[in-house]
């Protein structure tokens, strides 16, 4: 009787399998980069549609072209591109690099759409929601407004929290710059939002 290997066949994995493509890739290669985004499309599409945990996928297509181009953007960055160890498959790289890109999409959404609770013993705060409602809705058309290094500027510094100095190091900016650029947005925002009728924001 033939004996029965317990060996499973390894999967495949662009990457990991071939290493000319991937010395390309990390040296940020045009054609390897190409290469990469054909194969681990649908891996990241599949992320960004259907979901993974309790997220159930992004509903709205522009939703989900936005978390689609942002991963790849991220994934193709020169830090992100050396990180990978070229051990482990790319595509298990690249499901965590997505799942942390839906992450903070969610609470970018999150922070910009927040309205607080209403009670009906609280006879402001039906004033007060409408009021941060505005404010919010006022915020995104403001962000909207900007450059994208000054959206950039705005979400990791004003919405996530970034310290000035990773900041800095992020945009290749010296912090002197940062903290000329991050004063000037608060003033615009401000100026913006008085344009408005919102002055207590």
């Amino acid at each position: 009787m033939a004996a029965t290997s317990n060996k499973t066949k390894k999967r495949e994995d662009l990457l990991r399998d071939d290493a000319r493509c991937r010395e390309a890739f990390r040296r940020g290669e045009r054609w390897a980069m190409a290469t990469v985004y054909r194969t681990y499309l649908p891996l990241v599409k599949a992320v960004a549609v259907h979901g993974f945990g309790s997220f159930k996928g992004f509903f709205d297509p522009i939703d989900q072209e936005d978390c689609i181009q942002t991963v790849f953007a991220t994934a193709f960055e020169e830090r992100a591109r050396l990180r990978y160890n070229g051990y482990d498959p790319y595509a298990a790289f690249l499901r965590g690099l997505s799942h942390n890109i839906v992450r903070q999409m969610l609470d970018k959404k999150r922070r910009f759409d927040r309205v607080p609770e209403t009670g009906p013993d609280d006879e402001t705060t039906v004033e007060d929601a409408y009021i941060d409602h505005q404010v919010a809705q006022l915020c995104r058309q403001f962000r909207d407004s900007l450059a994208e290094s000054d959206q950039t500027i705005l979400d990791l510094y004003f919405c996530e929290g970034w310290a000035e100095e990773r900041l800095a190091e992020h945009l290749s900016l010296t912090r002197y710059r940062l903290r000329k650029r991050i004063q000037g947005l608060h003033k615009r925002m401000r100026k913006y939002l008085k344009a408005h009728g919102i002055t207590d924001a």
